[in-house]
C-alpha cells in the first residue's frame, strides 16, 4: 500500500488493515466520517485482494423501471408521478419481458427491476411478469422490487397483515411455545 496516498489520520487504520489486525469501532467511525473516497478504496482495496485474490466480478443486467407511479411523494425522490402526471409512465408486463428476451442474446445474467408504489397494478400482472421472465430462462437472476415495494404489494394486493412478513416488519416477532 502506497501510504503517501494516503492522509495521516487514516494511516494508523491503514497500517492495521494491512497488517491483518482488528480495527476498532473508533477507527470504523473515522472511516465512515472520511471524505477520501481514494484512500477508502486503497484501504478497502486490501481486504478485497486478501479475501479474492487480484480478481474481480462483475454482472451483465438489464435494469428496468417498470413505472414511476407511486403513491408517496417523498421529497427526496425526483423520479415518482402520480398517475395524471404527464412524466408518468408505466409497461405492459410484455414489453418488459420482451425488453429483457432481447437483452438474453447480449450476455445479461439478471433483470434488475424497481418501479415504486404504484395504486392500481394488479396481482396478476405482477405474477405475470414474474412468471414470463422466469420462462424466459430459468437461470435468469431476477431481483426485483425494493422493500418497501415488497412491503406495499403483500399489504395492497396480497392482503398480508402487517407483521406477516418479519424481515419487513418492525415489529418484534411473537416467541410461541408449544
Amino acid at each position: 500500500m502506497n501510504y503517501l496516498l494516503i492522509p495521516k489520520e487514516l494511516r494508523p487504520i491503514a497500517e492495521k488493515v494491512e497488517a491483518n489486525q482488528r480495527i476498532s469501532d473508533a477507527d470504523g467511525l473515522t472511516l465512515y466520517r472520511s471524505n477520501d473516497l481514494n484512500a477508502l478504496g486503497i484501504i478497502a482495496n486490501v481486504v478485497r485482494e486478501r479475501k479474492n485474490g487480484n480478481y474481480a466480478s462483475y454482472i451483465h443486467n438489464r435494469y428496468i423501471n417498470y413505472s414511476n407511479i407511486c403513491v408517496l411523494s417523498c421529497q427526496f425522490c425526483a423520479f415518482a408521478a402520480k398517475k395524471r402526471d404527464a412524466h408518468a409512465f408505466e409497461y405492459a408486463s410484455d414489453e418488459i419481458i420482451r425488453a429483457v428476451a432481447e437483452a438474453l442474446p447480449l450476455g445479461i445474467t439478471e433483470v434488475h427491476m424497481v418501479g415504486g408504489l404504484h395504486p392500481t397494478l394488479k396481482k396478476d400482472w405482477y405474477l405475470d411478469l414474474l412468471r414470463g421472465l422466469r420462462a424466459l430462462d430459468p437461470d435468469l437472476h431476477i431481483k426485483a422490487f425494493t422493500a418497501i415495494e415488497v412491503r406495499h404489494l403483500a399489504r395492497r394486493i396480497f392482503h398480508m397483515p402487517p407483521g406477516s412478513f418479519p424481515l419487513l416488519s418492525s415489529r418484534k416477532p411473537r416467541c410461541s411455545r408449544t
